[in-house]
């Protein structure tokens, strides 16, 4: 008798502390994070800055928080490759061996939410990245 009064107050406790984070320490204004990965494309190809014979060719993932956004991306894709190509134009040899991706990914979200006048590329992720 003794074991199965310990088991229903374990489980009344367990009860109670479930119903505490679920209905007053849980913030209901939490949404799930949204991540919608947009391709703008197979790959880009650019030559090197600065005078080098080399090219980097580089597959691109963007994603973006926002549900819905596709067929903005889609209509302003020639935008959107025009300004990534621009930026890995832009890159040297050096920067190339050197560059620490982070960066070169913060630059792209923010060079593409200033262009589009929006907030929603959150991160870029790269398939392939080669110099030749």
């Amino acid at each position: 008798m003794k074991k199965i009064a310990i088991v229903i107050i374990a489980v009344v406790v367990i009860g109670a502390a479930a119903a505490l984070y679920f209905f007053v320490l849980a913030d209901p204004s939490e949404k799930p994070e949204i991540r919608v990965e947009y391709s703008p494309g197979e790959f880009f190809t650019t030559n090197v800055a600065n005078g080098s014979h080399r090219l980097l060719k580089a597959g691109i993932i963007l994603v973006v928080n926002e549900n819905g956004l596709e067929e903005m991306l889609a209509a302003q894709n020639a935008r959107i490759r025009h300004t990534i190509i621009f930026i890995l134009r832009g890159l040297t040899e050096e920067e190339i061996r050197k560059q620490n991706q982070d960066e070169l990914c913060e630059r792209i979200i923010t060079e593409l939410n200033e262009m589009l006048g929006i907030d929603n590329f959150v991160e870029v992720l790269f398939n392939d990245f080669v110099m030749a």
